[in-house]
């Protein structure tokens, strides 16, 4: 049976209902006539009684602070994986082309196996037709033939294809560019850039990060002496592992991680997030 819609008023009440304190209803008001109340819903798990409608008791105040903290968090990796995700572009790039020549990558025979050319192709060209404006899109359409070497089509490739592009290479290939540029081996890079094109399209979607277990877990280092979960945290470490700005990452990034995390300690769990009373110390980049 589809549910009637609340008014605020409504929503306010079954709030309180479920053991949700609200101190003020007009600021909870005004947080809901612009957060939609499904998606306040989620940032309440961590304190839902097991097989019940209700809470334990926690501050509408900080159900709100705890979404704030997770949005700021996703803007705050977005910058760095727009980082990780033109370096892939890029070293990808320059090596197919190097090797293979500038449209190589429109042959089956520079895949592997489980590659399946014809639904790559068919996803390049939707791509092409949905960015037709771009003014390097329509001279490559208009004065080339329609060819795109290597190094423009990779600039119109989501994070999602990229990894999957990668993928698809040729195992000598694969091992090539993961030993030449992270130091790692290909099924390593496989399944982070895999994690990491998830981790893009969740933060780019405004989905939650704050107590979620993505389903994929990356792949081990070998010799790594614990072993990755699926948590936040867990991506934020294979980020680490892939951005190359060692300097930036250790005085940028973490400076203003340690600040989020500062800015909001009063609401937020680090367990929530798999953060470890260490985590400082895992994720220097050193």
């Amino acid at each position: 049976m589809i549910k009637k819609p609340k008014t605020y008023e409504e929503q306010i009440n079954i709030l309180k209902s479920r053991n949700i304190t609200i101190i003020d209803d007009e600021f909870c008001k005004e947080i809901l006539s612009r957060l939609n109340y499904y998606r306040l819903t989620a940032y309440m798990l961590p304190f839902k009684n097991v097989d019940t409608e209700s809470y334990s008791g926690v501050r509408f105040e900080t159900i709100y602070n705890i979404y704030e903290f997770d949005r700021e968090l996703r803007i705050l990796l977005l910058g760095v994986l727009e980082e990780i995700e033109v370096f892939i572009r890029t070293k990808t790039a320059y090596y197919h082309a190097h090797t293979y020549g500038a449209v190589a990558y429109l042959s089956p025979d520079n895949y592997n196996k489980w590659h399946k050319h014809d639904k790559f192709i068919r996803t390049f060209e939707a791509t092409v037709r949905k960015n037709q404006d771009n003014p390097f899109v329509k001279h490559h359409t208009e004065q080339k033939d329609g060819k795109f070497p290597i190094w423009v089509a990779v600039e119109l490739f989501s994070f999602g294809m990229l990894s999957r592009f990668y993928a698809d290479l040729l195992p000598k290939d694969k091992k090539k560019i993961a030993k030449q540029e992270l130091n790692i081996g290909m099924e390593q890079l496989e399944s982070w850039l895999l994690c990491l094109s998830v981790l893009r399209n969740r933060c780019a979607h405004y989905m939650r990060l704050y107590y979620y277990q993505f389903s994929k877990t990356p792949k081990n280092q070998k010799n790594q002496t614990t072993n990755f979960g699926n948590t936040i945290f867990d991506y934020i470490q294979v980020v680490k592992l892939c951005y190359m700005n060692k300097s930036k990452w250790n005085h940028d990034f973490m400076s203003s991680l340690e600040a989020l995390l500062d800015k909001y300690e009063e609401h937020i769990e680090l367990q929530h997030i798999g953060f470890p009373d260490n985590w400082k110390e895992q994720l220097i980049n050193d």
